[in-house]
């Protein structure tokens, strides 16, 4: 009973400062499962400034830039373009049920209070970086400057062998708090990760992270950069605010994909859940296919595309929603994305762009044998499953994100839904200022030349067309 009666203030906490889009906040800790000591002596000195106020009103609250006490200041909420609460009523009788199992839920906020919040202060960060050696110096710059700041930074094993710790000074001297990142037993010690990359940088943390993903500062060094929105010129000042924790956050949803061989489909029922964490080349045991009917997940950033890989033969799948057959598919493929994705491969296939924070799935034929059939956007959490047709001539191909490359035989399924383990990535400015810019200056949308003015002196306007009428007269006169 004591140890229920002291979480009491921090699951209120954990509740206030909840930022969820389309599943639980990834990055943030649990405070409902256990009550350490060291939690409640980091959150005892900002739970006594949050304060529920009204409906449309709450206190949005940041760490300090310096030791002084954080000062709590009232935000007003902009109105949301989701659902109601669920605390609405409609009309004098009717309302929403509750819902008595909170597992499974998918919470969607309003967007403009999703801001990062530091329960402590990040010591561990991870960097990643695109390969090859034009991220080299920044890479090395930024890694000496935490290193400076006594903080963790951990980088992947080829990294570390890469760099020399030995012949240079400064690393030399600071070489202490530099690990390499074991997938296995640092997992749920990073903080924070840094990118130094294009998007296939933030494509690479999210195979890495199949479930809980700490919060995502990416800089653009790539050849695309769209979900890459920082200058690496102003690192510092970005790394301060970060820390600080004074930024907004936009919460990528994922896809689970689960797939399911249908000729042991009994004993796959039974077998355990595998999280794949498996690299580009598929070689790390959790993303093979196993020959004991085990079921593969992998969490999807992008997309899940089904085609026909190298036969000449169309593909036949059968698409289910919620266990209800809609409609069969016969093309190339099937895209099954995310909002992140819809301005990836499924835009080139022809659909919607979608905002992130939009709950939907994006659901976009690959060259379709039937002229109607047009993308459709799904609401998030609905289950997709879509089998290989007993019909088909030959087998079909899945990849998830470009990667973890899959065959399905005839009968084989594949389960897709919204995870509850999202991205949070790090705005610029906000989540929609961030969005209409890289639609703007990469995609280059709705660019086109500037359609000239009309006078507006009709005077002016009337004596240049008689001016006109007057030349076209006396032209022939002159000639003759």
């Amino acid at each position: 009973m004591n140890d229920k009666n002291n979480c009491s203030p921090q699951k209120t906490f954990n509740h206030q400062r909840r930022t969820v889009s389309v599943g639980d906040a990834s990055g943030q800790l649990d405070l409902d499962d256990e009550c350490p000591s060291f939690h409640e002596n980091q959150t005892s000195k900002y739970i006594r400034s949050i304060s529920q106020i009204n409906e449309d009103d709450y206190i949005c609250t940041t760490l300090p830039r310096t030791g002084n006490t954080p000062i709590a200041k009232t935000c007003r909420r902009a109105h949301s373009a989701f659902a109601p609460s669920p605390k609405s009523n409609f009309g004098p009788k009717a309302t929403l049920k509750k819902v008595q199992d909170n597992d499974q839920l998918i919470v969607i906020q309003d967007p403009s209070s999703q801001r990062l919040h530091w329960i402590a202060p990040p010591t561990n960060i991870l960097i990643i970086r695109k390969p090859g050696p034009q991220t080299m110096p920044e890479f090395r710059e930024l890694l000496l400057k935490l290193l400076k700041r006594r903080l963790n930074v951990y980088i992947e094993l080829s990294e570390q062998m890469h760099l020399p710790f030995a012949t240079d000074p400064e690393l030399k001297a600071h070489g202490e708090r530099c690990h390499a990142f074991d997938h296995e037993n640092d997992f749920f010690k990073i903080d924070l990760i840094i990118c130094l990359g294009g998007d296939g940088t933030l494509l690479h943390v999210s195979n890495m992270f199949q479930k809980s993903c700490p919060p995502v500062l990416s800089f653009s060094m790539g050849s695309l950069g769209f979900l890459t929105p920082f200058d690496y010129k102003n690192h510092e000042k970005i790394l301060n605010e970060v820390v600080s924790g004074n930024v907004a956050v936009l919460l990528r949803s994922r896809l689970r994909c689960s797939i399911v061989k249908g000729l042991k489909r009994q004993s796959s029922s039974a077998a355990s859940f595998l999280s794949a964490s498996s690299d580009e080349t598929g070689s790390d045991e959790t993303g093979k296919e196993s020959s004991s009917g085990e079921k593969i997940s992998h969490l999807a950033l992008n997309e899940v595309v089904i085609d026909r890989g190298p036969n000449s033969y169309l593909s036949n799948l059968d698409l289910y929603i919620n266990d209800r057959f809609i409609t069969k598919v016969q093309g190339d493929g099937l895209i099954v994305s995310t909002t992140t994705g819809s301005t990836a491969y499924a835009m080139a296939a022809g659909s919607s762009m979608v905002h992130p924070n939009v709950p939907a799935i994006v659901i976009c034929p690959i060259c379709p044998h039937s002229l109607s059939f047009r993308p459709i956007v799904v609401p998030a959490g609905i289950e997709l499953k879509i089998t290989v047709s007993e019909e088909t001539r030959l087998t079909a191909w899945l990849s998830v994100d470009g990667r973890n490359r899959h065959e399905l035989q005839q009968q084989d399924y594949v389960h897709i839904t919204t995870s509850v383990y999202p991205v949070p990535s790090i705005c610029r400015f906000d989540q929609l200022g961030d969005w209409f810019e890289s639609l703007a200056d990469i995609l280059h949308w709705n660019l086109r030349k500037a359609q000239g003015r009309i006078d507006s002196n009709p005077s002016a306007q009337r004596d240049a067309q008689l001016l006109r009428d007057e030349k076209k007269d006396s032209s022939p006169s002159e000639n003759s």
